[in-house]
């Protein structure tokens, strides 16, 4: 399941069963659409069964929160977001991973035509 929400919808919205943080500076974002530039901003600490990963359906069970921002290319746009995430987390007690595919090297910042 996916949500989109401005960035002063943050403060009021429960995180609780959010898995993924996702911005994007598309109306209507979708995560496996390769032309629309999109980040992964956090990834929480998520528990899958061993039936889950078997049947393949621990990609089904992720919650992605996608944040609307005017350009995902302005760097301190994106650093008050992160800002602003990191402070609702902590409120919410959420632990998780900021910049998930950096880490992992695996879904860098995908911008259209660069």
């Amino acid at each position: 399941m996916s949500t989109v929400i401005s960035i002063e919808q943050l403060a009021t919205v429960d995180l609780r069963m959010i898995n993924e943080i996702w911005l994007s500076s598309s109306p209507a974002p979708q995560e496996n659409d390769p032309l629309q530039p999109k980040l992964c901003l956090w990834r929480g600490e998520q528990l899958f069964t061993h039936d889950m990963m078997s049947e393949g359906t621990h990609g089904q069970n992720v919650n992605r929160l996608w944040l609307s921002v005017d350009d995902i290319e302005d760097q301190p746009l994106i650093r008050s977001v992160e800002d602003a995430v990191r402070q609702r987390l902590a409120q919410m007690d959420m632990q998780g991973e900021f910049y998930p595919a950096e880490q992992a090297d695996t879904h860098q910042l995908h911008i259209p035509g660069k």
